[in-house]
């Protein structure tokens, strides 16, 4: 750099004679100062990056009461975001600082391709918005909002990496955190990779005044993958901020309206609304890839005991997460899900998938507990390395409970529903 500012000086005295236009002058300038910005820039490795995601998606039933049929369902054709991978936008990039450092950061917004809104409540970086520091034997240190290590965890070995939006509802409403859900004013940081090994630990500031447990959070895990062989868990749990019907001041976002951390009337600031855990693994044989997880959900400040058992004669539907027998809802105290799949790449352009999950639900004040099965299958077609064709269908069916449903509301009093898909992704 210090070149190019010596022969930028001598050409700027070579024009200092009589007549020198100011025109001139800024033009030079301006070279100059674009010379400047190509040097800077070549120090600094910035990406614009994104996933759209969208298709076709048909259910079989959904709960469709009307004066003289209360129990009456209908199906629902229409188009969906991210059936198969959430559409996103971003900015990231990394500087070399010396020392074997890099800076980061990174700038990540959802979005709904079919309205063409922003996800995540609106936020227009709500997917990720962080800065910090990354190198191979300092580890990753990151500063802001983000997913916690349990993401890292569902990723490689749960049925959400084939299977998407297909599956997070039959996982406690997502309450397991397997579609990645995120943490405001978090420091998240992982080490670096021993022989395979990494760890993790992640804190998400509550920042209440007078309290540093109010509305924190806080998670932790680890990782081993060598060759065809992996397997990791992650840990996290949250406590209360504050909470209105509109609001909910933990650092914790990650819930539905009405479950975890996001409910009214339940605990005080500061309380344990949530834990939660996952543990999996996979192995690789050939072109097949077995895989499976065990996740467990406690809500601790769920104590509300509700009637007996769903009154599926009198209200037959209850929205996930904000009434009594459903996955997360006001008496739903703990679940478990177990979540078992196979794959296979074929030796062309085809990926064919399968999963099979069971999630179990305890209800205080009732027994026996409750109970969602579904089968998942799929295909993907890689058109490109960044274009692909899928398509999906899923089967679910709940016992002694309300239904969540797998796309769109819940089926209603049959308590199973089918749904399909067909989309395209591209990566760019």
């Amino acid at each position: 750099m210090a070149a190019a500012e010596v022969r930028c000086e001598k050409g700027l005295r070579s024009f200092q004679f009589k007549g020198f236009t100011k025109m001139k002058k800024r033009q030079i300038a301006l070279v100059v100062m674009s010379a400047l910005a190509g040097v800077s820039h070549a120090q600094t490795a910035v990406q614009v990056y994104g996933i759209v995601d969208a298709g076709v998606a048909h259910t079989t039933k959904q709960a469709a009461p009307v004066a003289g049929a209360p129990t009456a369902t209908a199906s629902r054709t229409g188009i969906d975001s991210g059936l198969l991978q959430a559409s996103r936008f971003g900015v990231r990039g990394t500087e070399d600082v010396g020392g074997g450092l890099k800076a980061q950061f990174a700038l990540e917004g959802g979005i709904a391709i079919d309205n063409g809104t922003s996800t995540q409540g609106g936020a227009l970086f709500g997917r990720r918005s962080i800065v910090g520091l990354v190198g191979d034997g300092f580890g990753n240190l990151q500063i802001g909002r983000r997913k916690d290590f349990t993401d890292e965890v569902a990723e490689p070995y749960s049925s959400i990496t084939p299977f998407g939006t297909f599956i997070t509802r039959v996982h406690a409403n997502n309450l397991d955190r397997i579609g990645g859900n995120r943490a405001n004013n978090m420091i998240y940081y992982s080490t670096p990779t021993f022989g395979g090994f990494r760890a993790n630990i992640s804190y998400g500031f509550g920042e209440t005044a007078g309290s540093t447990s109010i509305g924190e959070s806080l998670g932790f895990g680890a990782n081993y993958g060598n060759g065809p062989f992996g397997i990791g868990f992650g840990y996290w749990q949250s406590k209360l901020g504050t909470v209105t019907a509109t609001a909910n001041s933990s650092s914790d976002q990650g819930a539905t309206s009405g479950a975890g951390c996001n409910t009214v009337g339940l605990g005080t600031p500061g309380d344990t609304c949530l834990k939660t855990w996952i543990v999996g693994s996979r192995y690789k044989l050939g072109n097949f890839m077995f895989r499976g997880t065990y996740s467990q959900v406690k809500q601790p400040l769920v104590t509300g005991t509700g009637p007996a058992a769903p009154t599926f004669a009198t209200a037959f539907t209850r929205t996930a997460g904000s009434g009594a027998f459903t996955p997360g809802g006001s008496n739903n105290s703990d679940a478990s899900i177990v979540d078992v799949g196979v794959d296979y790449t074929t030796a062309g352009a085809w990926k064919l998938k399968s999963s099979y999950i069971q999630s179990r639900y305890d209800f205080t004040g009732a027994a026996p507990d409750g109970k969602l099965d579904q089968l998942t299958l799929g295909a993907e077609y890689y058109l490109s390395k960044r274009t692909t064709l899928y398509g999906t269908v899923a089967h679910m069916r709940a016992s002694r409970m309300y239904s969540p449903g797998i796309l769109g509301g819940s089926p209603g009093a049959e308590n199973s529903t089918s749904a399909v898909g067909v989309g395209v992704r591209h990566y760019f």
